[in-house]
């Protein structure tokens, strides 16, 4: 969850943590494959500028 606060301040670190995360399995790698999704589509919306 963390990485997806951070995607907006620290984009790579938190991409290869979400990234790793969905290689993993079960709800985490839902959660992490639906946030890369979102930042990728521009609809990412954690923290709004």
């Amino acid at each position: 969850m963390a990485a997806g606060f951070l995607l907006r301040y620290r984009t790579a670190e938190a991409k290869a943590v979400l990234e790793a995360a969905a290689k993993e399995g079960g709800v985490g790698a839902l959660d992490a494959i639906m946030t890369l999704r979102h930042w990728e589509n521009g609809t990412w919306a954690l923290d709004p500028e």
